[in-house]
């Protein structure tokens, strides 16, 4: 993002023209977001429950758990490269506030050993396994 906002200013837009289209893009893009913001959150609760709900040992349940983050996190990298894409294309910051707010979801999502406990609710066993 730092990098196309530095290219942004120093140089025109790549494609000044797709300013008459701007609009279309923002509702293009904002309808886009929404719809792999729910795809996302939709894979990755479906990962922690299959986690959760497995007789599996804890090392598999956090497998299961990371790798239904790794598919969270790359569905939202999506919108926020398509939108980054758009910034240098046009030029308009709108693009750059929709990579934005992606990234913010991909940091909610950072997995930290309490919200781990929390989403996979560990037993005392496996949470001083965990630590």
């Amino acid at each position: 993002m730092l990098v196309a906002i530095f290219i942004g200013q120093t140089n025109q837009p790549l494609l000044p023209g797709l300013n008459k289209y701007e609009s279309m893009f923002m509702w293009g893009i904002a309808t886009f977001s929404l719809i792999c913001l729910g795809f996302a959150r939709v894979v990755l609760m479906k990962g922690i429950a299959a986690a959760k709900n497995s007789l599996k040992p804890l090392h598999d349940k956090l497998s299961q758990y990371r790798f239904s983050l790794i598919r969270y996190l790359v569905i939202c990298e999506v919108p926020a490269l398509l939108s980054i894409i758009l910034f240098m294309l046009t030029g308009n910051f709108v693009f750059q506030v929709f990579a934005a707010v992606f990234l913010g979801f991909m940091l909610a999502a950072t997995p930290i050993r309490r919200r781990v406990i929390a989403a996979l609710e560990l037993n005392e066993l496996e949470q001083s396994e965990l630590e």
